[in-house]
């Protein structure tokens, strides 16, 4: 039993030691795809196919509502600035706008000659007041004097007949008393009347008051009325306003019936003929700038929010064989047109317009011989990277202190390879690629491109082409791009 026991184990140990040493020449005869490390030029563009237009397009209307009586050019004229393009028919604007002024001439004569009688009347008003004022204020005067004068009357009596009977009460003499007393009575009754004369001038002198504040009071009134009149003038008129819109409306239109040319351009579009009647604000003529071209090109919603105002793009034409025309994105339209047609995409191949609606761009092109209408095709650089070293972006890794390495192939010079850490700074990732800014890693490098590989393992290596289908040939020229097409 123990001898058995001694050669099972034995065995054990040996098929262990055996199965070590196939595994181990499994790994080290293991084939795997290697990609050099160099220099490459990276870019991310979107290609998109468009309408050349001028920059600037100018519809011309016109408010007048009246007879065409020229069309001075057809479609494919160069007009410039100032050039008169169409004329329509002044007469009958201008009669209405002559039964309108007379309307308002009489109308503002008749308000003038109200305003003036008003005027007048308050001025009147005011003469009244002042003169029958002055009236009531003398007569106040008279009776002021009259009430004095029989006042000193009453007072001289009552000092005369007090002196006359101070005389009777001191007279011995009956005769003399006699006549004293007489005396006496006739002041008495000169006293009574005085005192009588004395009351009337007293009415008189408030009746003569009174008289002056009803003056005071009526003459304020006919004040009052007078410069009513003139204020309620003010906005009981007949209101114009009306009338004068319609005037101006008028003259507006006769300056319309001369169309003048805002600026150079080509005539694009002429839609009247002499004879016409104009419908008021409807395109007449269309004319566009031939000088300051712009591609308009609709955008997939999966690749516009990538453009911005200022991106920098190259045009083509089929009209304009290989030549290639610099161009900047001017307006990016980010609001869904659902009837602007655009293409989808199967990788770098349009397959067809499917769909209808999208997003837009403008692109403004430099001085070229393209002409409005003819298509064009526009390839938007997002990202442009030139001679830089770069690996597949899925190769990165981070170890456990979240620092970027990739793993490489060391020769071991009997035809294996070891699998050794480099460490890596990353910059831009452009699709297939990472961008390598700083690290370890230098052009001339293997990357491994088996993720089953770890540090340290032993295996046999091939250098073939990278996983994007670019022929790595070492020599720095491979170029990674996207393409995206739209109508």
């Amino acid at each position: 039993m123990i001898v058995l026991v001694i050669i099972v184990a034995a065995i054990i140990v040996l098929v262990g030691v055996a199965k070590r040493k196939l595994n181990s020449v499994a790994e080290a005869t293991k084939i795997v795809q290697l990609e050099k490390v160099d220099k490459r030029d990276l870019s991310d563009f979107i290609s998109l196919t468009g309408t050349v237009s001028g920059e600037t397009k100018i519809n011309y209307s016109s408010t007048a509502a009246t007879e065409i009586k020229t069309v001075n050019v057809q479609v494919g004229d160069v007009v410039k600035e100032g050039d008169v393009i169409a004329t329509l028919d002044k007469d009958s604007i201008q009669k209405q706008i002559d039964v309108l002024e007379k309307s308002l001439s009489n109308a503002a004569a008749l308000k003038q000659n109200e305003s003036n009688q008003n005027q007048r009347a308050l001025e009147r008003a005011k003469e009244d007041q002042k003169n029958q004022l002055a009236q009531a204020n003398d007569s106040i005067n008279s009776a002021e004097a009259a009430y004095t004068a029989a006042q000193n009357t009453v007072n001289s009596l009552n000092n005369q007949i007090k002196s006359v009977s101070d005389q009777v009460n001191a007279a011995s003499d009956e005769d003399t008393k006699a006549e004293l007393q007489e005396k006496l009575s006739n002041l008495q009754d000169q006293l009574s009347s005085a005192k009588s004369d004395l009351t009337s001038a007293d009415s008189a002198r408030k009746e003569a008051k009174n008289n002056y504040t009803s003056v005071k009071s009526s003459t304020d009134d006919a004040i009052y009325s007078a410069q009513s009149s003139i204020e309620s003038a003010k906005y009981n008129q007949t209101d114009n306003s009306d009338t004068q819109t319609q005037l101006d409306q008028l003259r507006k239109q006769l300056d319309d019936c001369t169309i003048t040319s805002k600026s150079a351009g080509i005539v694009t579009a002429v839609n009247v003929s002499v004879g016409d009647v104009n419908t008021a604000n409807a395109t007449l003529v269309t004319v566009e700038n031939n000088t300051d071209m712009i591609v308009n090109a609709s955008v997939t919603e999966k690749d516009i929010l990538k453009l911005q105002e200022g991106m920098k793009a190259i045009i083509t034409s089929d009209a304009l064989d290989d030549q290639k025309i610099n161009g900047e994105i001017i307006k990016v339209v980010k609001v869904y047109n659902a009837s602007q047609p655009t293409t989808e995409q199967t990788g770098k191949e349009t397959s067809g317009a499917a769909n209808t609606g999208g997003f837009s761009v403008q692109i403004k092109l430099d001085h070229c011989d393209l002409i409005s209408g003819m298509s064009a095709k526009a390839k938007v650089v997002l990202t442009d990277r030139q001679n830089v070293l770069a690996v597949p972006y899925d190769l990165v890794q981070q170890d456990e202190n979240n620092k970027d390495y990739v793993l490489c192939a060391e020769d071991n010079g009997d035809g294996t390879y070891t699998a050794v850490k480099k460490n890596v700074t990353v910059g831009d990732e452009i699709n297939y690629y990472t961008e390598v800014t700083g690290g370890d890693l230098k052009a001339g490098d293997y990357v491994i491109m088996d993720y089953s590989i770890s540090e340290g393992d032993t295996f046999t290596g091939e250098i073939g082409s990278d996983e994007s289908g670019n022929e790595n040939t070492g020599d720095g020229s491979t170029s990674v791009s996207s393409e995206v097409t739209a109508d």
